[in-house]
């Protein structure tokens, strides 16, 4: 009888062990026996320090968790394993964030609007954002930069400030700027009077101008506004020059036109030989009754 007892004991303390293995096993994976999931996948161009098992948060809800990062292709795609009824819309954010000073990430959801939504194993477009890791690194490179600047600094440094010429040229050239100060100085003094003489001649002048063109203000009028009646009566006499030039030309036109008597005897060239041939013989009688006397002989019938 005690055998059998210790026996059940034994086999009670076994399957303690057994489930208690179980549910730590659940426990670490932060899984429930029984609980339906649905995987998708994200793609991204780094994953920085993300890793298996990180958190999956949907509007800051833990709802899943990472399972399954590979390389594909020149990005990386991340599976996510989601409890069963998460619903994606087409335009939901996907992010990789920092949670920890240590660099630990998780995978952030942001739900979008629309009536769409991607199926069950569809893949998602994701992003990453910047922390402890992407800080330290760059960092790093500021560090490095700025060692090498700290090195190139120091070897101009070397060769010209640290020179022994550079303290003699140095004190040569102040000792130059200084000559150069004392003579400025000097020839400042000198000038300074005759720059004044100069300036109060010129103000003189300035004054004489003025009262030269204030007396002569009225003259000056007077002389503009005679040029502007000069200038009127030109105007005047212009315009009556134009009034005989249109009439001289309406009087050419009318001499030049064949109607008139005037164009009809410029224009006909047999009434120019008649008036010719007219003018020679009234020409020579004339002449005989110069030379013969006027001798008239009238015949009555």
């Amino acid at each position: 009888m005690t055998n059998r007892k210790n026996n059940i004991v034994v086999g009670l303390f076994v399957i303690l062990s057994l489930v208690i293995l179980l549910f730590g096993v659940y426990f670490l994976k932060e899984t429930m026996p029984g609980r339906k999931s649905d995987t998708f996948f994200v793609l991204f161009d780094q994953v920085s320090t993300l890793q298996d098992g990180d958190p999956v948060k949907v509007n800051g809800v833990k709802m899943g968790k990472v399972q399954g990062i590979e390389l594909q292709g020149n990005r990386v795609k991340v599976g996510l394993k989601l409890d069963r009824g998460v619903r994606l819309p087409k335009d939901s954010e996907v992010r990789i964030q920092n949670i920890g000073l240590m660099g630990e990430r998780q995978i952030g959801i942001l739900l979008g609007r629309s009536a769409e939504y991607f199926p069950i194993g569809a893949s998602l477009e994701g992003k990453l954002d910047a922390g402890i890791a992407e800080a330290m690194g760059v960092a790093g490179e500021v560090f490095v930069q700025s060692e090498t600047m700290v090195k190139q600094l120091q070897s101009v440094m070397d060769s010209t400030v640290g020179k022994p010429q550079f303290v003699a040229t140095f004190n040569d050239v102040m000792a130059q700027t200084q000559d150069l100060s004392h003579r400025l100085n000097a020839f400042l003094v000198e000038v300074n009077p005759k720059v004044k003489h100069s300036l109060n001649n010129l103000e003189e002048a300035s004054s004489r101008v003025h009262i030269l063109l204030r007396d002569q203000e009225i003259p000056v009028k007077n002389i503009i506004q005679n040029g502007q009646e000069v200038s009127s009566k030109l105007r005047d006499v212009v315009d009556k020059a134009d009034h005989v030039a249109d009439e001289m030309n309406r009087l050419l036109a009318k001499v030049n036109s064949s109607n008139s008597t005037v164009g009809a005897m410029l224009n006909d060239s047999t009434f120019y030989l008649e008036l010719r041939s007219t003018m020679t013989s009234a020409d020579s009688l004339f002449r005989h009754i110069d030379k013969k006397g006027l001798d008239v002989n009238v015949n009555l019938f």
